[in-house]
């Protein structure tokens, strides 16, 4: 029986693209953009958060999906897991996607290629799950449950 996705002929390297000198600086760039931005976040609370909130909560007088995140950022940073949950379960799940995007791009501009087949971190299930905890973590939130 001939099932194309599993040809002899295809080879592991099959799987991965060349990058040009600007995509790679792009990906090495932006993944290490996070780390840099997660250990700041204490900085950041320190200073106030330099005057900027959150608009749905401006507007709605109910916190988003992500209030508390930054929170939640510093508390990782500072080892903190139970400040953490504390400050917004869902965002924990988020931002442990969000270090796995980061580790890819590094990995990829470290590498010079990109893998033509997905990470399984970007599969339909994986990105719905993230989503559905945030939002889940969210209306516990504002019923009082977490």
């Amino acid at each position: 029986m001939h099932r194309p996705h599993c040809l002899p002929s295809e080879s592991a390297s099959a799987a991965w693209q060349p990058l040009g000198r600007d995509a790679r600086r792009l990906r090495l760039m932006l993944g290490l953009a996070w780390p840099l931005a997660m250990v700041s976040s204490p900085w950041w609370l320190g200073q106030g958060g330099l005057g900027v909130g959150c608009g749905f909560r401006a507007l709605t007088g109910l916190p988003c999906p992500l209030c508390g995140g930054t929170h939640a950022c510093a508390a990782l940073v500072q080892g903190d897991l139970a400040v953490a949950w504390s400050a917004n379960p869902g965002a924990l799940v988020l931002l442990l996607w969000l270090v796995l995007l980061a580790g890819q791009a590094v990995a990829e501009g470290a590498l010079g290629r990109r893998r033509v087949v997905r990470w399984p971190w970007w599969h339909p299930a994986v990105v719905t799950a993230v989503g559905g905890g945030l939002v889940l973590s969210w209306l516990a939130r504002l019923a009082g449950l977490v």
